[in-house]
């Protein structure tokens, strides 16, 4: 979740207004201020830049051509490039109250969604996890509005891109799979197949045609309301999950000594039903939303997947409740969030099942600007259930009009059972100083 939370519920609650402008920056980060913290390989040091191009329309005026490009490029220390597109998409008005876009487009439809990071509905950028950032869904989107203040929207796509972000590094020759990316973990390249023989694991991975991983259908219908002061969505979509999930087959080969592990990259359907209640009145709002995932137990195209020979990783309900209150305004932003999970997880009888990002959690955040020069922001997350703890704080100093320096702390806390989601990448703290060009 960015620090600037407060901006995008704003964002996500605002009308579509006419604007065309284009953003961007170039930009270097170094987490080398204090070498005892974040020495994470892929952690030390990056380069990134961004461009964003949007062309919005008014929903009263119609014969107008909406259109929107946004993209991201991210090196790190170990040569690894990664990429975003989170929106790529042209639209326009049918008549004035019916409208309709194609291409890649984030669908606002969830808050606790996009604000906790859980990827149920959009993608996410995923170039860390401390922001995870919005990716949207390729398809058609439609929507009508009537003078009610009723609004009707369906989504329907025959194209299925997965979340690129973090990566692993595969070696077909090798059968290795390593990372250069501080927020992926690769599996162990070996195992102790008994006290004291220890063996190399060699990957076998099974690559599936293209056509078999892009052309999977999504259909999505949302209903909702939208007054001067309440905005009310209720939406249910069906789609493929934004990861796909593998099931690992293990043999012992005696001659070779190595264990063979047979990968087999699977996709899974689920639906995602979710519903919120906004209320905004002038640089205030508040929200509640509720969202839930209902995963299918085999993967598609295969109901006799599971078997006892195989590892795969288990699928799960999952319900979540959350609220807000933000205050956003040319001075300052501050708000507080708070999420519940109500569906059942123990770990000891889920063992292969995820953990979840979070259980019981709160969320405080502000920007506060100074003048035209200083800006400082803050956010904080504490799980009450686990004592994750995720602290961001930043100050951004603006040399000129497009020059801007930034210094930072990101902090991660985890359970000292380091049994959490975040357990992984407790060392993958920064203390950061950042120099970019904003145009």
């Amino acid at each position: 979740m960015s620090l600037a939370s407060a901006a995008l519920l704003s964002l996500c609650s605002a009308a579509i207004a006419a604007n065309d402008y284009i953003t961007g920056h170039i930009g270097a980060l170094s987490n080398q201020a204090n070498p005892e913290v974040g020495n994470v390989p892929g952690n030390r040091f990056n380069g990134s830049l961004s461009f964003d191009y949007n062309k919005d329309i008014t929903f009263s005026r119609a014969g107008e051509l909406e259109r929107r490009f946004n993209f991201g490029v991210q090196v790190n220390d170990q040569s690894l490039t990664m990429y975003s597109v989170p929106e790529a998409y042209v639209g326009g008005m049918l008549t004035k109250k019916d409208h309709i876009r194609f291409g890649r487009q984030i669908l606002a439809w969830s808050p606790v969604d996009s604000i906790w990071g859980f990827g149920k509905l959009n993608n996410r950028v995923n170039f860390d996890y401390f922001t995870p950032g919005q990716e949207g869904l390729i398809g058609l989107l439609y929507e009508r509005r009537s003078s009610n203040g009723m609004r009707y929207r369906a989504f329907v796509s025959g194209i299925y891109v997965p979340e690129l972000n973090p990566t692993l590094d595969i070696d077909k020759n090798d059968k290795t799979i390593t990372s250069r990316h501080a927020w992926s973990d690769a599996p162990a390249p070996t195992a102790e197949v008994e006290p004291g023989n220890v063996k190399r694991i060699a990957y076998n991975l099974e690559y599936p045609e293209i056509s078999e991983v892009i052309y999977r259908y999504t259909v999505g219908a949302n209903l909702g309301f939208e007054s001067k002061h309440w905005v009310w969505d209720n939406f249910i979509m069906r789609k493929p999950e934004n990861q796909f999930s593998t099931e690992v087959s293990v043999s012992l080969d005696p001659a070779a000594d190595i264990i063979n592990a047979y990968v087999d990259p699977q996709f899974y359907y689920h639906d995602v039903y979710g519903s919120s209640l906004k209320y905004r009145n002038l640089d205030l709002e508040m929200y509640i939303s509720g969202i839930a995932n209902r995963p299918n137990t085999y993967p598609d195209g295969n109901r006799d997947a599971t078997r006892t020979t195989e590892i795969k990783t288990e699928k799960s309900r999952e319900d979540y409740l959350g609220g807000g209150i933000a205050k956003v305004n040319d001075v300052y932003s501050l708000g507080f969030n708070y999420i519940a999970r109500l569906s059942p997880f123990d770990r000891n009888k889920e063992s292969l099942a995820l953990d979840p990002r979070w259980n019981q959690a709160l969320n405080v955040f502000f920007v506060r600007n100074f003048g035209s020069r200083y800006t400082i922001s803050g956010d904080a997350k504490y799980d009450m259930l686990t004592t994750d703890r995720l602290v961001m704080f930043k100050g951004i100093y603006k040399v000129s009009k497009e020059l801007r320096v930034s210094l930072g702390i990101n902090m991660i806390g985890t359970p000292e059972s380091g049994k959490s989601f975040w357990s992984p990448y407790t060392n993958n703290d920064m203390v950061y100083g950042a120099l970019s060009y904003v145009y």
